[in-house]
C-alpha cells in the first residue's frame, strides 16, 4: 500500500512538472480508478435541440368591448332560476324514506310537534310630543299670580289627561324671584287638583314671567 501511494505521488509530481496541474489530476484519477475515474455526466438537456422561436404561440386576442362588464354583471346577479324543463318530472316526497334494517339497532323517525302559537306582543303606543308651553305673566318684581293668568293655568289643567306638567319661573336677574314664581305656579296647579308628584319645577334667573307645559 505504501509503495502504491509513493508511486502515485511520484507520478503526480512528474506530471505537474511536465504538463501542468490539470493533467496531473487526471492521471491521479486514472490511477485511483472507480467512480472518480469515470467521465463526467453531461448536463441535463445538453442533447436536446435548440428551441425554435417559431413555436411560441401567438398572443391572445383582446377582449371585446363590454365583455368584461357582462361577465361581472352575471357574477353579481347570482344563480339564475332553473328552466321549467329542468324541473319536469320532479316532485317532493310525501313521506319519510324507509329506515334501514340494522340488526341490534332500533331506529325510528323523529316526530316534530308544531310549535304552539305565540301570543301577540303588545306594542306600547309612542308618547305624544310635549305641548307648547303656555306663558304666564307676572308684575315686574312680583311673584303674585294675576287672576287672568290663573285662568290660563286652569285651561292647561283641563287639557291634562293624566299627563305630567312642567312649570318654570324667570327672575329678571334674581334667582330668588325665579324660585318664588316657579313655586307659585306649582301651588296653582296643586290647587286645581294636580298631584305634586306630577309637577316638574325649574327656575332661571334670566328672563321674566314663567310658563306651564304639558310634558307626557
Amino acid at each position: 500500500m505504501f509503495g502504491r501511494h509513493f508511486a502515485a505521488s511520484w507520478l503526480v509530481l512528474a506530471a505537474a512538472s511536465l504538463g501542468g496541474c490539470s493533467q496531473s489530476v487526471g492521471l491521479y484519477h486514472e490511477m485511483e480508478g472507480g467512480a472518480i475515474a469515470q467521465n463526467r455526466q453531461p448536463p441535463p438537456g445538453a442533447s436536446l435541440p435548440y428551441p425554435n422561436l417559431a413555436d411560441v404561440p401567438a398572443p391572445e386576442a383582446a377582449t371585446a368591448p363590454g365583455a368584461q362588464a357582462a361577465i361581472t354583471a352575471q357574477a353579481q346577479g347570482g344563480v339564475s332560476a332553473p328552466s321549467p324543463g329542468a324541473l319536469a318530472g320532479l316532485a317532493l316526497p310525501s313521506a319519510a324514506p324507509a329506515l334501514p334494517n340494522v340488526p341490534g339497532l332500533a331506529l325510528s323517525n323523529p316526530s316534530f310537534a308544531p310549535a304552539p302559537p305565540q301570543p301577540p306582543v303588545a306594542v306600547k303606543p309612542p308618547a305624544p310630543p310635549p305641548a307648547p308651553p303656555v306663558g304666564i305673566a307676572f308684575a315686574p318684581g312680583s311673584a303674585l299670580l294675576p287672576h287672568s293668568q290663573a285662568e290660563l293655568i286652569q285651561g292647561v289643567v283641563r287639557q291634562r289627561n293624566g299627563q305630567r306638567l312642567r312649570v318654570a319661573g324667570f327672575g329678571e336677574g334674581s334667582m330668588t324671584l325665579a324660585l318664588a314664581r316657579a313655586q307659585r305656579l306649582a301651588d296653582a296647579l296643586t290647587a286645581d287638583g294636580v298631584p305634586g308628584g306630577d309637577i316638574e319645577t325649574s327656575a332661571l334667573a334670566a328672563g321674566s314671567g314663567g310658563f306651564v307645559q304639558l310634558v307626557y
